[in-house]
């Protein structure tokens, strides 16, 4: 194995553990530490299958938690917004797609929840931005993180439904940049060992969060999902 991919299956490993403790985070600081260690048209695609395991696995380790209701009416929505996406990714300029991430998950994280915005078709109108979104980024954990934060989910159902929408918008991703041609096959080696390592991340997490009070575990959630807004916002900013 080549020493480059050896950091990123070696990464792959403590930010998926890092996400199944705190709930979001990992698939950003990872999509993060890909450029220059796979070539750059590969980096979004290798990290959506990657990814998808990640989160599956994090769901599917404490399943009984899943808000399963929540994740069948995000779903077509989900469907939705891949499938807009995946027609304009190769043409639309995504330098400021970081930016509006970040200006989103702020907005959904701090503004207080009001009585209009528990609209009945939130799911459905989430999962269309949420895709999409994933589709043209990566990495959009912590808006899906602000988004289902403010249905008052307790720590694992808070976890784990939000690592089964990040599962499904990857999937879809994953199968849109195939649609589009993309030819995952030269990375299968370097995908099955992240993939062996982000899942033996997700059981560690979920191991870890167990011991995290209910309390903390919230206060944390909040700061950090933050602290990855601005980051993507500083992103964008810089180039």
């Amino acid at each position: 194995m080549e020493f480059t991919h050896l950091l990123l299956v070696v990464a792959a490993f403590l930010t998926s553990a890092a996400t199944a403790v705190l709930g979001a985070g990992g698939g950003v600081l990872l999509i993060t530490l890909m450029p220059g260690l796979i070539p750059a048209a590969a980096i979004v695609p290798v990290h959506g299958v990657v990814q998808f395991f990640s989160n599956i696995s994090r769901a599917l380790f404490d399943w009984r938690n899943v808000r399963w209701d929540m994740w069948w009416r995000y779903l077509p929505g989900a469907f939705i917004g891949a499938l807009i996406g995946s027609q304009i990714v190769l043409s639309i300029n995504s330098h400021y797609i970081p930016m509006m991430l970040g200006i989103m998950i702020l907005l959904m994280t701090w503004l207080p929840v009001l009585p209009t915005q528990k609209l009945p078709f939130r799911f459905l109108s989430f999962g269309i931005v949420h895709s999409f979104m994933a589709t043209l980024a990566g990495a959009t954990g912590p808006m899906a993180g602000a988004f289902f934060s403010r249905e008052g989910l307790k720590r694992d159902a808070l976890v784990t439904t939000v690592g089964m929408c990040m599962g499904t918008a990857h999937a879809l991703k994953t199968v849109a940049f195939g649609v589009l041609g993309f030819n995952l096959l030269p990375y299968w080696q370097l995908m099955l060992w992240m993939t062996i390592s982000v899942i033996l991340g997700s059981w560690a997490g979920t191991w870890i969060r167990k011991f995290l009070p209910e309390f903390s575990f919230h206060s944390v959630f909040r700061w950090v999902i933050t602290v990855l807004a601005f980051r993507l916002i500083w992103i964008s900013l810089s180039g």
